[in-house]
């Protein structure tokens, strides 16, 4: 062959591997296009919009429950980014679900309407009281007990408080006033009935060996106690009229109680025991607690069914304290679950602060065993955020909870 023949005979090689390649790199092009698949940037302040929802996939549990996760069911916002101290919603004389909570550093209470779409929080009280370590709020949002470390002291002041707003008020953004008067100091904890006008309160016996109880209108008279106790150290809640509940605070070695208290009878009926790291949540009719334990350096979710005596278990890895029930569905419990779980020794090193998590909060339906993911945090926002104090709205519509690590304001909007 001579060696013109071999140029051309080159040149026509290379010329079919050039239309090779773009018959390759224009096929690719043209079989992504034929997907549909677009990916837009959400400039809403709430998060994700429908046009770039990610579809939902289904996983199983170890019970062989369906648990489902899609990209934002919801929509989150910052409330407030200064700390707080304690957030309730209650309805308002125009029927609507309301937000309210107290300031941390100065105890003014602020005011949020989510029904009116605005994003305005508005100040209603312009009463100062300084560093506020807890707010113990009434269902009704009308009164809330404010609890405040006396002169930077170990002395627990407890001031029983009455938000009064004008009479001419036609909207919240005008000022409140806060009357009230001061409870019995030193109380260790305190809590409102439904009702909103009796308070429990839980002191130290003075020589240590134990703890008693008091019963109180929720200014303080006709103060009687009522319960007396052996042991120092309980979690309590009221949420319903004949049960305070008595938890033994968590401990990862110890094995914990639970007790129902009827208040009207004085009884105790032992509910759980001998389970180590116990922390709980009852629903708003008693029938149903959540009820995390410690487990291997970690920790799990499970539901009790106080009536049948029966403990499901969810494989959902959270703790009670970052849970809240439902109140249009009581069976429905909403929680803020880790992404990861540091290997430690669960409740007390987040107790403690000694680990922080960085949640996403799903929706579990007790009944069916369901378990949806509703919104990953950070998805939409650069926040990583350690959720607890959890409380929800009347219609379950709207979700708020309080920042571990800065104690700021957040809320959920569910779709």
């Amino acid at each position: 062959m001579s060696k013109k023949n071999s140029i051309i005979i080159i040149i026509i090689v290379i010329l079919l591997l050039f239309v090779g390649l773009i018959f390759l790199l224009f096929s690719s092009n043209s079989n992504n296009t034929s997907t549909g698949v677009s990916t837009q940037t959400s400039t809403s302040p709430f998060g994700n919009n429908s046009s770039n929802k990610i579809s939902t996939t289904t996983i199983k549990n170890v019970n062989g429950q369906s648990a489902s996760t899609t990209k934002n069911l919801a929509d989150l916002i910052q409330l407030y980014r200064n700390p707080t101290s304690g957030s309730v919603f209650f309805v308002n004389k125009k029927g609507q679900d309301a937000l309210r909570f107290v300031d941390r550093a100065v105890g003014n209470i602020y005011e949020y309407i989510p029904e009116t779409q605005t994003g305005e929080v508005t100040r209603i009280t312009n009463t100062t009281i300084p560093k506020i370590q807890e707010a113990v709020w009434s269902n009704s949002g009308s009164n809330l007990i404010y609890r405040f470390l006396e002169n930077d002291t170990d002395n627990i002041n407890n001031f029983s408080s009455l938000i009064k707003m004008s009479s001419s008020s036609i909207s919240s953004s005008l000022q409140g006033e806060i009357t009230g008067q001061f409870l019995q100091s030193n109380i260790k904890q305190i809590v409102i009935n439904p009702k909103g006008d009796k308070i429990f309160g839980l002191l130290d016996k003075s020589d240590k060996s134990g703890s008693y109880g008091f019963i109180a209108n929720i200014d303080g008279s006709n103060s009687k106690m009522i319960f007396d106790s052996q042991l120092l150290y309980w979690n309590i809640s009221w949420p319903k009229e004949n049960i305070i509940t008595f938890t033994t605070k968590p401990n990862y070695t110890d094995g914990g109680l639970l007790y129902f208290f009827n208040p009207q009878t004085y009884s105790m009926d032992k509910i759980l025991g001998g389970v180590v790291g116990l922390s709980t949540l009852t629903n708003k009719d008693g029938s149903l607690l959540a009820y995390s334990h410690s487990l291997s350096n970690s920790f799990l979710l499970n539901i009790y069914d106080v009536t049948n005596r029966i403990s499901s278990d969810l494989s959902v890895s959270t703790l009670a304290d970052k849970c809240v029930w439902g109140n249009a569905n009581n069976k429905t419990l909403y929680c803020a679950i880790p992404q990861d779980i540091p290997s430690d020794n669960y409740p007390d090193a987040w107790y403690q602060g000694l680990e922080s998590f960085s949640d996403n909060i799903w929706k579990i339906d007790v009944q069916t065993g369901n378990v949806t993911e509703i919104y990953q945090i950070g998805s939409n926002e650069s926040a990583s955020i350690d959720a607890f104090n959890l409380t929800i709205s009347n219609n379950d519509k709207y979700l708020v909870f309080t920042n571990k690590n800065d104690l700021s304001l957040w809320m959920l909007q569910m779709k």
